[in-house]
């Protein structure tokens, strides 16, 4: 049986030009594809008060925690810096506790840019809210590229884990972001970096939660393992 996967929605603040309203929420359609491709069945998780979130949980066999705006620091214990950009604490409140509850109940997670940071501070860690200004190394690459976001720009380094097995151990990846993580959650295993150090793969030892930092849902029809990290996941529902 085909398993439901849900895939967190990002909101379109604009006014949309088809219904003339705001606050659309929307799945991006590369993710939708890619679960579809490796055998899921996606469902679209729009941000709803968290006390509906066991809810949801009962009728979902995985959760992708999508890409978006900045996290709220106050959600890891800090105030904002200058260079924080656009966030929505509707949508982080509600992944927050969408992952809290997946991983007590043990459903298994993939978190994608954002959402590997949003699956981080869910369990207790915490981000840097801006690279440039934050970050200590003098050695920094482009984590933010000017290219077409479905083109990998840099190399990233993954330790054996799962992610390795699907990607292996130098991918070439995109590149759409200005935070990340800076203390990893407790209990989570950080399996991949950057050339700079920036951390772009966590998992738990039972593979239960996994994230990347890079976009594999852009890139998924061209490059076989990033559609094999999908179907990694997937195939973790059986």
């Amino acid at each position: 049986m085909r398993k439901l996967i849900g895939i967190t929605a990002d909101v379109l603040f604009e006014t949309t030009p088809v219904i003339n309203e705001k606050h659309a929420d929307f799945v991006p359609r590369d993710a939708v594809n890619a679960v579809l491709a490796t055998g899921g069945i996606p469902v679209s998780l729009p941000h709803l008060p968290a006390d509906q979130v066991d809810g949801l949980l009962s009728r979902l066999d995985g959760i992708i925690f999508t890409g978006g705006p900045d996290i709220d620091p106050t959600l890891f214990g800090e105030d904002p810096v200058p260079a924080l950009g656009l966030t929505y604490r509707p949508r982080d409140l509600f992944e927050v506790a969408l992952a809290q509850h997946a991983v007590a109940q043990h459903i298994p997670i993939l978190g994608i840019c954002r959402g590997m940071q949003i699956i981080n501070v869910a369990l207790g860690g915490t981000l840097y809210q801006d690279l440039a200004s934050q970050y200590p190394s003098d050695y920094r690459i482009q984590h933010h590229q000017q290219a077409p976001g479905n083109l990998p720009t840099h190399h990233v380094t993954v330790g054996p884990s799962a992610l390795q097995r699907a990607v292996g151990p130098h991918p070439f990846v995109n590149s759409r972001h200005h935070q990340a993580i800076k203390t990893p959650a407790p209990g989570v295993r950080v399996v991949a970096r950057a050339n700079d150090g920036v951390i772009e793969g966590i998992e738990t030892p039972n593979v239960n939660v996994q994230g990347v930092q890079w976009h594999p849902e852009n890139m998924w029809a061209e490059d076989p393992r990033q559609r094999a990290l999908f179907q990694a996941f997937v195939d973790r529902l059986n």
